[in-house]
């Protein structure tokens, strides 16, 4: 039976949206949505919060159960990456796979959570990440990159590009430590659409996010 143990990291000087970890979406702070959908799925089993300010945790329900690990504040630079943070931690999280989740995406469905475990866990894959699945004229570098201009198909046509929405992977630490990647070499790609694959990273996405959980939770 593999393990699998949610990891979210977090931090509090966000510069483009202040205190962006602990905005309210629908009256709860983001980093409690994010904790409450992991407390959804059996198959984790533990929720590690990684950050600096120990006060994160008053904006989380007191009834949800994780392990609260404090990091380092240097890890709070805008100029640390995903695998610095993720290697200061990585040897003491006692796991097979690892459940990264960003907590500026809180429409992601325990659902989606659980579907990817499984097909790690019973379908050969290594690893698994959310998408988008864009089914438009795309252009990259200058270039179109699914059409050929000359002979413009209908769009339901083309062959669609798959865009990570960031807030979702689950790897092997294996893969991590090996590898540094948290993608790995036959992933399952879940694609989500547009409202449970949104992240907040400016502010217009937290108010375009505030007005997506209206839409969901409109009676």
């Amino acid at each position: 039976m593999k393990k699998f143990i949610a990891y979210v990291t977090v931090r509090l000087n966000s510069k483009r949206v202040p205190l962006k970890s602990i905005q309210k979406i629908g009256g709860k702070p983001l980093i409690n949505h994010t904790i409450f959908t992991l407390k959804q799925v059996k198959e984790i089993s533990d929720i590690l919060l990684y950050c600096s300010q120990e006060k994160i945790q008053a904006y989380i329900n007191p009834n949800l159960s994780y392990t609260f690990i404090k990091r380092p504040i240097k890890f709070d630079s805008d100029f640390a990456t995903f695998n610095e943070i993720l290697d200061s931690i990585i040897d003491k999280i006692e796991t097979d796979y690892i459940v990264f989740i960003c907590c500026t995406s809180p429409f992601i469905k325990p659902e989606a959570i659980k579907e990817m475990i499984y097909k790690i866990a019973n379908e050969g894959y290594d690893s698994a990440f959310t998408a988008h699945s864009i089914n438009n004229f795309c252009w990259y570098q200058g270039k179109p990159l699914n059409y050929n201009p000359s002979n413009v198909p209908r769009t339901q046509d083309l062959q669609p590009v798959i865009a990570e929405t960031s807030g979702l992977y689950i790897f092997s630490k294996e893969l991590f430590k090996k590898y540094k990647r948290r993608i790995g070499f036959k992933p399952y790609i879940k694609i989500v659409d547009i409202f449970e694959g949104w992240d907040i990273d400016t502010i217009n996405d937290l108010k375009m996010a505030k007005l997506i959980h209206k839409i969901i939770h409109k009676k």
